[in-house]
């Protein structure tokens, strides 16, 4: 392989989660030329990344806002367009790697010269269309977050072929952004950095939460700095709080720094007090231990720290985390976790005594990042709770899909001595934890599914004659239709029907032998998936234990 290129129009923060998969490539493919395409206000951030041998600067949000625009001529915005890449469809690609999840993405990445894409692309009709099974995955179970226990970084390392490679978040600090942190923070001191904005006002934790935590923790520890970090547009958020918080110390570095000199600053201070925001992984590129409250869009599961012994917080309370199109007039999950003991935590990292003795909260989990056996971010409950019905099923959930997205053994064993291990379930009492018929529920999806696969594979055979191929098309529209009403009518299994929908949606464009076949095949994974399932929740007592 020559050439590799990425593209992410992405925030920094998404930029910093693709060093994984840079490294894992550059360590598979030593002579190949890895290319970054990116913002061009992120630029500073693409420099500080490792095993990029070239960057390419697009106009992403000129382009993005000259594609949705109502008002725009499709013919001069094709023109525009084609200006903004004519440099970069030059060059080649042996394989493209599409890491944004957008339309304005997708007709970019269809301008450009690669034999092989990757991730979001467009089909003939103009219409978004998402082959590889990871990056499906994170596209269809956005709508099931509950259930979703992949980070993100382990969906881009799947979509590369590098899942469990471990590889670490990583930039390179430049000389000269240390030597502004030295300049700019005192020493001997501790140092707590603090990033009051995030990228979405629904990420972002309340000032007054912030400040409460802080007066509580200057209490706890005198001689504590707090450094407040974030772009010019957080400089009355980081007012409020110093109005807020009259005898805390504060470095006021907010709208002061580049991206290089953040990650300067960050590298220098003891801990990181944050929402889920790009600082945050810009920590944990550079070593920081970071203390993250997920609230309203902010799901841990999906975005935490990729780094082993980080600390994420996240309400327990029945919407959290919001869905993606949810307007909450009330956010009650800001409330979740109390100042004085937030701050005990804080003190406790900043004194290295464990987090994770603190009292349990009644409303807010505290987990702390670790690696499962197979290398996938894994986050671990400082504290035993009794199980909500999704907790189960997402322990379930994740083990299936990584057999049939990774090809990883799946033993049932495994599954019941990771239920036993968080909640104190034996395998014995999964069914009774979880709603009445559920396996009921499985059981018909996977008969659906099986008459689903047949269907599909009667038609991949040869040239059946119209009568038979009408008959197999009707049949397997029924399937369709009777495995999305029973995902649907149990939110628990909506996962089974969004990922067939999915797959089905992105089937390529190829004769109807092809794509029969390939429909077989997604049919074929929801029956065992669904087999699965009902093994795991309801074990039959001649099981061995071994997935089969």
């Amino acid at each position: 392989m020559k050439r590799i290129g990425i593209l992410n129009l992405t925030r920094f923060g998404d930029l910093i989660q693709t060093t994984p998969v840079l490294a894992g490539l550059r360590k598979r493919h030593p002579d190949a030329e890895i290319h970054l395409i990116v913002k061009t206000r992120f630029r500073e951030a693409a420099e500080m990344l490792p095993g990029v041998d070239e960057i390419h600067e697009i106009d992403g949000d000129a382009l993005a806002r000259l594609l949705v625009d109502p008002d725009s001529n499709f013919l001069d915005a094709f023109r525009t367009v084609r200006y903004l890449v004519d440099e970069l469809s030059r060059v080649h690609f042996d394989v493209l790697f599409n890491f944004t999840h957008s339309r304005t993405s997708a007709v970019l990445l269809s301008l450009l010269d690669a034999d092989h894409t990757v991730g979001y692309d467009l089909d003939r009709r103009g219409s978004r269309r998402v082959e590889n099974p990871w990056l499906q995955h994170m596209s269809s179970l956005v709508r099931a977050r509950r259930v979703t226990r992949y980070n993100l970084v382990d969906i881009y390392l799947g979509a590369a072929g590098l899942i469990g490679c471990g590889e670490p978040l990583y930039v390179q600090v430049p000389p000269r952004a240390r030597a502004f942190a030295l300049e700019r923070l005192p020493a001997n001191v501790p140092l707590v950095a603090v990033q009051l904005g995030a990228s979405t006002d629904t990420k972002a934790w309340a000032v007054s939460r912030y400040a409460e935590s802080l007066n509580a923790l200057a209490r706890l520890v005198p001689e504590m700095r707090a450094v407040l970090v974030g772009v010019p547009a957080e400089k009355q958020l980081a007012h409020e709080l110093r109005n807020a918080c009259p005898e805390v110390a504060f470095e006021e570095l907010v709208g002061e720094t580049s991206i290089a000199e953040l990650a300067g600053v960050i590298e220098r201070c003891d801990v990181l007090l944050t929402a889920d925001t790009g600082t945050m992984h810009l920590a944990g590129a550079v070593g920081t231990t970071t203390c993250s409250i997920f609230v309203g869009l902010g799901n841990p599961w999906e975005t935490a720290v990729y780094a082993e012994g980080h600390w994420a917080l996240s309400s327990r309370i029945g919407c959290a985390p919001c869905h993606h199109f949810a307007k909450c007039g009330f956010p009650a999950c800001h409330e979740d976790v109390p100042a004085d003991w937030l701050a005990e935590l804080i003190a406790r990292i900043l004194r290295g005594e464990d987090p994770g003795t603190l009292p349990a909260l009644p409303r807010a989990d505290l987990l702390r990042t670790s690696f499962d056996e197979h290398g996938l971010l894994d986050l671990l409950p400082a504290h035993r709770r009794a199980p909500r019905p999704h907790d189960l099923m997402a322990v379930a959930y994740r083990a299936v899909f990584l057999e049939s997205l990774a090809g990883r053994p799946l033993s049932l064993e495994q599954i019941w001595r990771e239920g036993e291990r968080r909640y104190g379930v034996s395998p014995q009492h999964w069914a009774e934890l979880l709603p009445g018929g559920i396996v009921e529920r499985l059981h018909r999806l996977e008969e659906t599914a099986r008459s689903g696969e047949e269907a599909a594979r009667r038609l991949a055979r040869g040239r059946p004659d119209p009568a038979e191929a009408r008959r197999a098309g009707d049949l397997l529209r029924q399937c369709d239709e009777r495995t999305y009403d029973i995902a649907r009518s149990e939110p628990l299994l909506a996962p089974l029907g969004l990922s067939l929908e999915a797959a089905l949606e992105s089937l390529p464009e190829a004769s109807l032998p092809v794509i029969a076949q390939r429909s077989a095949d997604e049919y074929a994974a929801l029956r065992r998936r669904a087999a699965l399932l009902r093994d795991i929740i309801a074990p039959h007592p001649t099981r061995k234990g071994l997935a089969t």
